[in-house]
This record gives C-alpha cells, structure tokens and sequence, in this order.
C-alpha cells in the first residue's frame, strides 16, 4: 500500500516573500510544511486538525522571533 503525497514545489530560485520569511524565523518551517502537505493530501483543513495544532502551538511559543521589523526591512530591500 502506498500512500500519497502532494510535492511541495522547489521554490530556490524564487523571491522570499513575507510570510515564509516569518514561518523560517519561527522554526516552525517543519510544521509549516507537516501542515501544507495535509491540506494538499486531503483538501479540507478540518482533516488537518492535529497538524494545524502543532503548527499553532510552535508559533504561539517562538512568534516573538518572528520579528515584524525585520519583515518591513525586508521589503523595503526588495523595492530597492
């Protein structure tokens, strides 16, 4: 039996935007990614209970890194 599983898209050579940006300085990419994957695999996000609870429990515990001054630095260097 095999399961599958939605690819995520290789998005190295494509700009940065904002709200990755703020998911990597969380450190919760992984559980960014867990639950992307989820709702790509069984399209309805109430399937994803348990993935969107890791996800909000990561980020409620490491958002002060997430840093909103630096994402406005960041745009601003984009428009430059």
């Amino acid at each position: 039996m095999t399961e599958k599983t939605a690819a995520i898209p290789d998005t190295s050579d494509q700009e940065e935007d904002a709200y990755d940006a703020r998911i990597q300085k969380t450190g919760c990419q992984e559980e960014n990614d867990t639950l992307l994957i989820c709702y790509a695999d069984k399209r309805d996000w109430r399937l994803c209970h348990a993935e969107m609870q890791a996800f909000r429990n990561c980020y409620q515990k490491n958002k002060q890194n997430a840093g909103s001054q630096d994402l406005e630095d960041l745009e601003r260097a984009k428009k430059a």
